[in-house]
């Protein structure tokens, strides 16, 4: 087992492992002689030991002996256009072809190999897949996995509590509209996502590869171990170097579709954990997911530059700038249904395009399975489209953070010298080129001529892997040319001044641990390109602390719609990002992001919308019908991406996609036997606590009850209250309705006859704890994590921020409880309140506020359940919007909704 996780989790190659399991060996072998010579010195009679030790001395024994090997299957394909053939096939190049009267693909099919047995011909292209049959049943045969499942289907599906408010996909309308169909806890219902990265990593020599996988994610499971490896379904991994065309992926889908129907309602028997020997299982999946190019290349839409360029309306992009929603004509996934069919059914490519450019739409094969909607069921990823989409053209293009030199110049050109038609292929090229960059995870610099670009996007296959991309710089991380930040007269751009003051505050702000910070010298090209999460925090977090510091008290009415302009992103963000979401809040998004793009038009008219602009116009029926969105974002595909390209293949590209599929398949079964042990060896458990010491599926355990011996250690080793500390916890808990009585005889308020028991006088003072897995801190140890919101205990719901002053922790009814002492954030005198920028339009959407440095002299004590997340705090000196004290802002939506 430690062998398994030095290779499979630390990263040591397969040369170490085998060298750790020679010592393992030697060390054992050595040591048991060691006991034989000390045994036979002391009079003992026993036998020597054998020299023969069972400890394996290579990996792929350990692999066999945990049972870690995935079930998987290849397919022999064509490498052009991946057309699967049966193994025993005598054709010697594809025969596939486009329509009935085109080419053939012509791709040979096959290829030799130098063995010690000669020359032997073997398949140049291999499918790589896992079988889902098999993954099933190692999935459903885990305790943890089923008694997830009978508590969904019981809380979510037969019982769901009425609720206005949604946290997950589980309490959504669409969950209501297959809940017929969903009649045990074994009816599954996945999303599936799929995309394509480089495996060789940002640079290396400047090679591009393309390789793609698809995955499937259960949504019966809780969001706290959904995107685990051990729970991840991988369809295929899609052969490398180059991905599919919109003409070739349908060879792929149709794998993908044969292996999710096979489990189609009625379903098969399978065996459980708790049904051994077997119960009805069934499996649908409904979302799709993926980025901009991936989602439009696997659902069958046109790209971003079609006429029709919208996945989920008939849009002409020549109205792209229109924000009457209710003027447009919304697609339907029958009408969708029937333009693909007719679209398979033409004979001829001229037929083909001629149909695609009068609706937008190819077929795909999964129009072929019956409960696929191809419209409704197709998600608009949030981390493409609203944070690597609108905050990054945002921050670049309209504030110059990051603006390209080449961008400006195109922009201080006189707009008559270049006509309609040709300035919006080039935006939407520019939006597919930086798609392209987060897909590859690679491209810093681009330079390709505009003419080039235009030509590329008028090919109706947009296969993107086929782009002719420059090598890659080996200074690109250094060097990103896209950060160059150049002050051109006519453009917007922030002062000097304002960019020390911005840079300041990132340097300043208190951030608790499990942020990261975004980059100090912000608009400057040595950081690179920032990441979606950054982005996240610069917009939500970061720049409500400064930029109304900035515009609030200006007298230049230009920088007071910068302000509204700004409020209004950030308020649709918020709710965009937001783990919990209503109806109404999905209503004031559309009302936040229509008011943004109005400004935006009015305030920077050198831009112009780009399709993520109309896209983001359509997040208010998907918050509506799937519930918050970042439930269903690409951040855990893209974590994936990052697992697969960080497997070692030794750039073997023939087995470059089998290597990385077995390798996550050993990788999650491992952290099956890491995270719930389940042979149940006492040995294994204390050396999981060394390996893993976190424990993921920590929150479907029941509380450890302590012993009495343990409670009674713990009394002797720790320190009584003070007397005023222990009745403030006395009565606190009596409010609650917790039935204590005092230890004190001599307390008569606090004596309590009817008492089932006595509130010990012992409290561990500590100066940090762990609350769904985000340290908190007292102010005395670390003041960035002791800043925090929270439910005042029983105030109806009402709300507060405040900094932990104190944290205690004893146990009561055998169960390790924590207490914390708050002391409240002052708000301003009422003689100051109305310099307050956050308590009024527009920046009263920020999610913040402006209060004294001095903390309140009073203390709340409250549990660690009334938390409900941190605070970020920027403090500011004395003058500060004219107030003459000193104060700080606060920003709380680092919560996002999770409670």
């Amino acid at each position: 087992l430690l062998v398994a996780w030095l290779i499979l989790r630390a990263g040591v190659s397969h040369n170490t492992a085998n060298i750790v399991l020679k010592a393992l060996h030697f060390i054992t072998a050595t040591a048991l002689e060691l006991i034989y010579v000390a045994l036979q010195s002391s009079g003992f009679n026993t036998a020597r030991p054998s020299a023969s030790v069972d400890v394996p001395l290579d990996i792929r024994t350990v692999y066999s002996k945990l049972e870690l090997e995935p079930d998987i299957q290849r397919l022999f394909c064509c490498p052009t256009c991946f057309k699967v053939y049966p193994a025993n096939t005598t054709l010697k190049k594809c025969n596939y072809k486009r329509t009935p009267r085109a080419h053939a693909c012509d791709t040979a099919l096959w290829t030799y190999r130098h063995t010690k047995k000669g020359r032997i011909q073997i398949p140049r292209c291999l499918y790589t897949t896992t079988t889902f049959k098999s993954w099933l049943q190692y999935f459903l045969s885990r305790p943890s996995i089923d008694k997830c499942l009978h508590k969904t289907f019981s809380t979510k599906t037969q019982h769901p509590v009425p609720q206005e408010r949604m946290y997950d996909i589980q309490d959504s309308p669409f969950w209501h509209t297959i809940r017929p169909d969903l009649n045990s806890p074994y009816d599954l219902v996945f999303s599936v996502y799929v995309d394509w990265f480089n495996p060789l990593g940002n640079k290396q020599a400047g090679k591009q590869i393309s390789c793609g996988a698809i995955v499937l994610y259960c949504l019966n499971l809780p969001l706290d171990i959904r995107f685990l490896p051990e729970n991840i379904f991988v369809v295929g991994m899609m052969p490398a170097p180059h991905g599919p065309t919109v003409w070739t992926i349908h060879h792929i889908l149709d794998h993908y579709c044969n292996s999710i129907m096979e489990f189609d309602l009625p379903g098969k028997v399978i065996p459980t954990s708790i049904n051994p020997d077997g119960i009805r299982v069934s499996a649908r999946v409904y979302p799709n997911i993926a980025d901009l190019l991936a989602s439009k290349k696997f659902t069958g839409f046109g790209s971003p530059s079609a006429k029709y360029f919208c996945t989920w309306c008939t849009l002409p992009k020549e109205d792209i700038e229109s924000l009457d929603f209710d003027s447009w004509d919304l697609r339907n996934g029958d009408t969708v249904r029937a333009q693909a069919q007719a679209w398979k059914n033409a004979t001829t490519l001229s037929e083909k395009e001629k149909l695609f450019k009068q609706n937008g739409v190819r077929w795909i094969p999964q129009h072929e399975i019956p409960y696929f909607n191809p419209v409704l069921h197709v998600v608009l990823g949030m981390m493409h489209n609203v944070l690597e989409g609108h905050l990054e053209f945002h921050l670049r293009e309209l504030w110059g953070l990051g603006r390209t030199e080449k961008k400006e110049k195109q922009l201080i050109k006189d707009e008559t010298e270049v006509e309609e038609d040709e300035e919006f292929s080039e935006r939407d090229t520019e939006e597919a080129l930086s798609e392209l960059e987060d897909l590859a995870e690679e491209l810093k610099e681009w330079s390709q001529s505009s003419s080039g670009l235009t030509d590329i996007m008028q090919d109706i296959t947009m296969d993107t892997t086929g782009w002719d991309i420059p090598d890659i710089p080996d200074d690109d991380q250094e060097n990103d040319s896209d950060f160059e930040n150049i002050n051109t007269e006519g453009l917007f751009s922030f002062t000097d001044h304002q960019i020390a003051q911005i840079r300041h505050c990132i340097s300043e702000v208190l951030l608790p641990t499990w942020i990261e910070r975004p980059p100090k010298n912000l608009g400057e090209k040595s950081h690179g390109k920032l990441k979606a999460h950054q982005l996240l925090i610069l917009f939500t977090v970061i720049f409500p602390l400064i930029i109304p510091e900035l515009w609030t008290n200006s007298s230049d009415n230009f920088e007071k719609k910068l302000l509204k302009n700004f409020c209004d992103l950030v308020a649709a963000t918020n709710i965009i990002a937001s783990y919990s979401t209503t109806s109404e809040e999905a209503d004031s998004y559309r009302s936040h992001f229509v008011s943004y793009r109005k400004s935006m038009a009015e305030l920077f008219p050198q831009y112009h919308s780009l399709p993520n602009h109309h896209y983001g116009m359509h997040n208010t029926e998907h918050l509506k019908f799937w519930g918050p969105l970042v439930c269903l974002s690409e951040f855990p595909g893209e974590r994936l991406n990052g697992e697969f390209g960080r497997i070692s293949t030794n750039n073997h590209f023939n087995e470059m996609e089998l290597t990385m599929t077995r390798q996550f398949g050993r990788r999650a079964n491992l952290n099956v036997i890491l995270n719930e042990n389940p042979s149940g060896d006492k040995v294994i458990q204390d050396l999981v606590g060394i390996l893993a010491p976190v424990d993921v599926y920590e929150f479907a355990r029941e509380p450890y009850v302590m012993n009495s011996y343990e409670i009674a250690q713990f009394y002797k080793k720790h320190d009584e209250f003070t007397r005023e500390e222990y009745n403030t916890l006395l009565h606190y808990l009596l409010s609650t309705g917790r039935n204590y009585s005092t230890a004190y005889p001599e307390n008569i308020l606090y004596q309590n006859p009817a008492a089932i028991s006595i509130l010990q006088p012992v409290v561990q003072h500590v100066n940090n704890f762990k609350y769904q897995k985000k340290a908190y801190s007292k102010l005395t140890s670390h003041e960035a994590g002791s800043h925090i919101s929270y439910y005042i205990p029983g105030g109806n719901g009402a709300k507060a921020t405040g900094c932990i002053v104190d944290i205690w922790q004893l146990p009561l009814e055998g169960k390790m409880t924590t207490f914390l002492l708050v002391k409240e954030h002052l708000p301003l005198p009422p003689s100051q309140k109305q310099k307050n920028p956050y308590s009024s339009v527009p920046c009263s959407v920020l999610c913040s506020d402006l209060v004294q440095r001095n903390l309140a002299s009073f203390t709340y004590l409250i549990e660690q359940k009334h938390i409900i997340g941190h605070v970020a705090v920027y403090k500011r000196p004395t003058g500060t919007f004219g107030i003459p004290l000193e104060t700080m802002v606060i920003v709380w939506s680092l919560n996002r909704g999770h409670n």
